[in-house]
């Protein structure tokens, strides 16, 4: 079968050759392929995946599909970038490209080179651009050339190797440094949440920096020129760009996640007993939550205000402040728990929530409130009764602390016996305090059950992290389409900052402004043009943000939520669709209006 075959040559006027296209030797040794060729920074990175992905399998024989699934996916990483593996093997040892050649093997396509002399014919001087392939649609290969022209270039800079290795030194050292208390929440904290915060973290910088620098340099330096010269839209050298950035950091984010969750797995022997069945039990799966369905308020905020407005003094007053006042007062009744006195949550579990929940354990998780300060250690006693009220119910007696979030178990073996035959499960607190206790309607309460298992739940967390990196790509490209690289890279990094600034939006629409904000009321009272449009902006901004920054992986992986494909859908139909999209498509058209060989003057 005849193949092509890429040609180098060192000043010893010694010939190598190297196949074009997909190596099964690469795909099948891989980290020994690696070292054979000398190539130590690629070949220790695909052994310590081997070595944690057989961690896995050890710890985990229920794991053997994702071990499997693992393996073919680091093959066909290894497979694919064995040519450039190669070809940066040649470039050290003094090698040099020469041309291109078809032939059957390697010992035929040097020796038909030094049939015609030694030096390539014209038609052989054309380097192919690795992995487009010929049977690709025609107008789908200038996309794929700018595509696989950035992949290269990044391995070029030595960007790859420098970020993977950031990358697994970040899973490996971060975790060694910090330690965890002993307990499962301090262990998730360490292995889960810092580590897939940091991998986000420099993921998300990179392609802001790379997207910023590979478009806005290749303009600056005038490369961009000769290939939009050539029949190549510019809107596809935009997407090129693009899809390049994202094929790294897809690769580099599964490989990250890949060691990260073989840590994870290798250290659960370092906890008690009593502290691995709480990981399995409550992180290390995927669990659904359900709270007491919300209650229509502005029927009883309506009556309410209308009668205080029979009042002349409040009538006097300003009308919002008014509303705002009757909706906390209507707000109180439902959320706060006097003292003697007893609150009951319904929750609606399914219909078949008895087989499917049977044997299971169910967590309710709490928050509340006081009206005094609490120091560190503070608890109160609570009191609850779980179960259908005219039935047998689960009594539990225990002291919990107040402003944070606290879960405890139900015994499973209740589990068939408290839910009702609909799928109902009543939940009564009994106020023992001295004081009242205010439990907030959006998550006073809520109950969590068993829905899956942790291994796809964080293969969909990890699907969310790579649509932010996506988002961010578009951003970065986006600006470096008009910008110089150092404005780009600063304007995208402005627009981050914005993005982490939801609080401060948020502070601004409630007070109504930000100019003469008074002190007593905390709302401004000068109704000015500047205060209107800040509004208007601000509020505009913190809606967007809410719908882009509502999909959080990290925190519902930390705590064992559920990831559901629904929201894996909505996540990127809002983030990649929606807003990406927008920015993408107003990159391309910048980038194509734009005149890149404009006039000089010297």
């Amino acid at each position: 079968m005849t193949r092509r075959f890429e040609i180098y040559r060192n000043e010893s006027r010694q010939h190598l050759a190297i196949p074009l296209g997909f190596s099964w030797t690469a795909a099948v040794l891989d980290w020994m392929w690696a070292f054979g060729l000398r190539l130590w920074a690629a070949g220790v990175v695909l052994l310590i995946v081997n070595l944690l992905l057989s961690v896995v399998l050890y710890s985990n024989r229920a794991g053997w599909k994702t071990y499997l699934v693992a393996q073919l996916i680091q093959g066909l990483f290894a497979g694919l970038a064995a040519r450039r593996l190669r070809e940066m093997s040649a470039e050290r040892r003094g090698f040099a490209y020469l041309c291109t050649l078809p032939a059957t093997n390697g010992d035929g396509a040097i020796a038909k080179l030094l049939s015609v002399g030694g030096e390539p014919l014209p038609e052989w001087r054309a380097r192919a651009i690795h992995g487009v392939p010929d049977f690709a649609p025609p107008h789908l290969r200038p996309f794929l050339a700018v595509a696989l022209l950035t992949i290269q270039a990044a391995f070029r800079l030595r960007l790859v190797v420098t970020l993977l290795g950031l990358l697994v030194a970040a899973v490996f050292v971060l975790p060694s440094v910090i330690r965890h208390d002993g307990s499962a929440q301090g262990f998730t904290q360490i292995l889960i949440t810092y580590t897939l915060a940091v991998i986000t973290a420099l993921l998300g910088f990179t392609s802001l920096w790379v997207a910023c620098g590979t478009l806005a340099r290749d303009i600056e330096e005038m490369q961009l020129f000769l290939v939009a010269s050539k029949p190549v839209e510019r809107w596809q050298i935009w997407i090129g760009k693009w899809a390049g950035i994202m094929t790294i950091n897809l690769a580099m984010l599964g490989i990250a996640g890949l060691v990260a969750y073989g840590l994870l797995q290798l250290r659960t022997g370092e906890l008690s007993p009593d502290q691995q069945k709480k990981l399995r039990e409550e992180v290390l799966v995927a669990r659904a939550g359900v709270r007491e369905p919300s209650v229509d308020l502005r029927t009883d905020i309506e009556m309410i205000l209308a009668e205080r407005l029979k009042d002349p003094t409040v009538a006097a007053m300003d009308r919002a402040f008014v509303r705002k006042q009757v909706e906390e007062t209507v707000r109180a009744r439902q959320q706060v728990v006097p003292p003697g006195m007893l609150r009951r949550w319904t929750v609606e579990l399914g219909d078949d929530a008895r087989q499917r929940l049977s044997g299971r354990p169910l967590f309710i998780r709490v928050k509340f409130f006081t009206t005094q300060y609490n120091s560190e250690g503070t608890v109160y006693p609570a009191y609850w009764e779980i179960g259908p009220p005219e039935g047998r119910r689960l009594r539990i007696q225990n002291s919990l602390p107040a402003e944070s979030f606290v879960e405890f178990a139900l015994d499973p073996r209740a589990t068939s016996e408290i839910v009702e035959a609909n799928g109902k499960l009543s939940v009564d607190f009994q106020n023992w305090t001295e004081q009242p206790l205010l439990f907030p309607l959006d998550d006073g309460m809520e109950v969590l059950f068993h829905e899956g298992g942790f291994e796809l739940n964080y293969a969909r967390g990890l699907m969310i992290i790579a649509f932010w990196l996506g988002l961010l790509t578009a951003v970065g490209l986006a600006c470096s389409s008009f910008l110089s690289f150092p404005v780009a890279a600063f304007c995208s990094i402005a627009l981050l900052m914005l993005g982490m600034s939801g609080n401060t939006l948020k502070q601004v629409v409630e007070q109504g402004g930000i100019v003469g904000v008074s002190s007593e009321t905390g709302t401004v009272t000068d109704p000015s043009l500047v205060n209107q449009l800040s509004v208007v902006v601000y509020g505009n901004a913190k809606r967007l943000i809410d719908q882009v920054g509502g999909y959080s992986p990290v925190s519902s992986l930390s705590t064992g939520r559920s990831i559901t494909w629904g929201e894996i859908l909505r996540a990127f139909l809002v983030i990649n669709v929606v807003v990406g999209g927008t920015v993408s498509v107003a990159g391309m058209v910048i980038l194509t209006r734009r005149e890149l060989a404009a006039p000089t003057k010297f």
